[in-house]
């Protein structure tokens, strides 16, 4: 949403943590791909999808929340041959914040307040909007209800930006969370990016090394993990995007 339009290099109020190893719990035994869930001995569940089904709106059985289907005033994502991408350029219809979101049900299973993201990078080859921002987004505590979306999320644009944010509900109203700028570098094809949240603090990860955190903040003590996308002016929507995603509780 948002502070896509922030100026790289804008002042952050912390340094990025880098080369810290990350230490998630381990992964479970049996993969479980197309929008399966696992429980392991260490995670009391798990969400992880490789996007098997080509579908607009991502729904896999109905097991996510849409920006447009729910939320009225954002757009939904979709799938198009094991990617989940935007399914519009933001701002093509209507207001330039109209990101391309969704989070998972919590209908199928709630996630504690404590929860991870985690995607791994789809880009095209050679991809690079000259001129433009195209963002790819994991979301956290996040709910959409009719006309009101709101959460925590953490954007890598293509061109190197990061920044972490507070959606605090209606339509284009974000808190920058003190943490924009180059931080950890442009995401390429294959990356595994990932963002917990635990207690009152949000950080990232990529590729396994701890890039950056979050000032302490409160707001939103509960909602589900989910996926986004921001591209804007002449992005290519299907472009850029995740190719596999999981989810679960810390």
């Amino acid at each position: 949403m948002k502070r896509r339009d922030f100026l790289l290099g804008s002042a952050g109020a912390l340094v990025p943590l880098l080369g810290r190893a990350q230490r998630p719990c381990p992964p479970p035994s049996t993969a479980a791909l197309g929008g399966s869930s696992v429980t392991t001995a260490c995670r009391a569940g798990t969400y992880a999808t490789n996007f098997p089904l080509a579908e607009n709106p991502l729904s896999e059985g109905g097991r996510w929340v849409c920006g447009k289907a729910a939320g009225i005033d954002w757009n939904n994502p979709q799938v198009l041959s094991g990617r989940a991408c935007a399914s519009v350029r933001s701002g093509a219809t209507g207001s330039r914040y109209d990101d391309s979101i969704a989070h998972l049900n919590a209908s199928f299973g709630a996630f504690t307040a404590n929860q991870y993201a985690q995607g791994t990078v789809y880009r095209a080859p050679g991809y690079s909007p000259a001129g433009s921002k195209h963002e790819i987004e994991l979301l956290l505590r996040f709910q959409i209800t009719a006309h009101n979306a709101r959460g925590y999320e953490v954007l890598w644009g293509h061109d190197g930006d990061f920044a972490i944010v507070r959606w605090n509900g209606p339509l284009g109203d974000y808190t920058d969370l003190g943490f924009n700028g180059p931080g950890p570098g442009v995401a390429v094809d294959g990356d595994v990016l990932r963002a917990e949240i635990t207690g009152n603090l949000i950080t990232v990860y990529k590729n396994g090394l701890m890039v950056g955190a979050s000032p302490p903040n409160s707001t939103w003590t509960e909602g589900q993990p989910g996926i986004g996308f921001w591209p804007v002016d002449s992005s290519m929507p299907a472009s850029y995007g995740w190719k596999h995603y999981e989810a679960g509780s810390v």
